[in-house]
């Protein structure tokens, strides 16, 4: 996995997971909306840190998953979880197939 679109400092190791809006994965009063009000939308929407603004493309790479797949931050982690981007998936079950890939950062860079 690598995020070569977006220098994150902080995120040297970097973990990648996957949600959907149920209420198991955003808690009981998921709304459906993402925090920035939009509605998620699978191979678009990620969730990331809030030092992150929204709207910043990151392009990520997934083997067996998607290569050089750009996401847009539409949504936010809970504090405890800076160090991970969340991608949105439709299906729960999807997003639990997804798993945990871990990423490491050796050369981020800085897309403008």
């Amino acid at each position: 996995c690598t995020i070569s679109t977006l220098f994150l400092p902080h995120m040297t190791n970097l973990i990648v997971t996957a949600y959907c809006a149920c209420t198991i994965c955003c808690g009981p009063s998921a709304s459906g909306l993402t925090a920035s009000g939009l509605v998620p939308k699978q191979g678009i929407t990620i969730a990331a840190s809030r030092n992150i603004k929204f709207g910043t493309k990151i392009e990520l790479s997934v083997p067996g998953y998607f290569t050089n797949k750009t996401f847009t931050v539409q949504d936010r982690l809970a504090k405890r979880f800076d160090n991970r981007i969340d991608i949105y998936f439709t299906s729960h079950s999807d997003a639990k197939k997804f798993g945990i890939h871990k990423i490491n950062l050796a050369r981020p860079v800085l897309k403008e």
